[in-house]
């Protein structure tokens, strides 16, 4: 886990958050590629300055690399820690291929938007590769990070239950790694709640009903936690709402550096973020996110 870390900075000369990121991989031991995607030229366009004895695309890599090497100069980081890859094509597409040919554990992009959904290239990241995604935003390895892993205990198949694993084992780690503190937290409430408010129900029967979901929410909570090494550290909050709202402000209040949650396909529509919760949730954060695939999932990226 975090033992092969690919960066996806695009066409960007970033030498600030390459040497971010390459702090990161030297706490977590791990090895860092660095990877730039250029736009492949029209035909035309190479074809008008190959007649004028240019290469193109020779050109701009090194113009890049020139503008990444005055930044990190400034910065006083050495490029000779980290290996680099060029590619030509499309951003998302190019990363996930290499993702996959280099069995990278974990892609870094960060989001050109700040708050709110992150950018088309992140998302499709967060819904298209294989390995986990870290949309970054901000600084988050300096100082005590506040980790947020948000969980699904409404859902007790064993395919949720280990990908609910997954998520706090890469929340431990990312402690480890980094230091500071971690909250799990899970949201419950009643199957069409709203309508319990109808006269067919007492409030009795409503009261009691709810008192079962939030009963099932803790115990599968409760579960899940004794099964990690997380118990001891971990502050643990089940809260009654819809995840899609509760996530989002949960992590605002707390001052929340990243937040870990699950990314998964759904039924029959490969590459696809789960319903719109998911979507509401990531739309309406303002941390940098690491978005987790269920086992066996499979991008539809070739």
């Amino acid at each position: 886990m975090f033992k092969n870390v690919l960066l996806d900075l695009g066409s960007r000369a970033d030498g600030q958050l390459i040497a971010h990121v390459a702090s990161f991989c030297e706490r977590a031991n791990a090895n860092l590629t660095v990877l730039n995607v250029f736009e492949e030229p029209s035909k035309s366009v190479s074809t008008y300055f190959s007649t004028h004895h240019k290469d193109l695309q020779k050109i701009i890599v090194e113009s890049y690399d020139n503008k990444v090497s005055e930044e990190v100069i400034k910065i006083g980081f050495d490029l000779s820690k980290i290996k680099k890859e060029i590619r030509w094509g499309k951003d998302f597409i190019e990363t996930i291929k290499l993702a996959k040919e280099g069995e990278y554990d974990l892609v870094i992009s960060a989001s050109q938007a700040l708050s709110g959904t992150p950018d088309s290239t992140a998302m499709h990241l967060m819904r298209k590769c294989p390995c986990p995604v870290w949309i970054h935003r901000g600084d988050l390895w300096r100082g005590a990070v506040r980790i947020l892993a948000a969980i699904n205990t409404s859902d007790i198949s064993e395919e949720n239950r280990k990908l609910n694993q997954k998520i706090i084992d890469h929340s431990i780690k990312l402690i480890e790694i980094l230091r500071g503190h971690l909250h799990v937290v899970t949201c419950w409430s009643g199957y069409m709640e709203s309508v319990l408010t109808s006269p067919r129900f007492s409030e009795a029967e409503t009261n009691k009903y709810l008192e079962y979901e939030q009963q099932q929410a803790e115990k599968e909570f409760e579960l899940l936690l004794a099964n990690s090494d997380s118990k001891d550290f971990v502050k643990g909050k089940i809260i009654h709402g819809n995840p899609a709202t509760i996530i989002p402000q949960y992590a605002a209040k707390q001052k929340m550096d990243i937040v870990v949650m699950g990314s998964v396909a759904r039924a029959g529509i490969p590459g696809l973020l789960v319903g719109n919760t998911a979507e509401r949730i990531v739309s309406s954060l303002e941390n940098s996110i690491l978005a987790i695939k269920p086992d066996g999932f499979v991008s539809p990226v070739k």
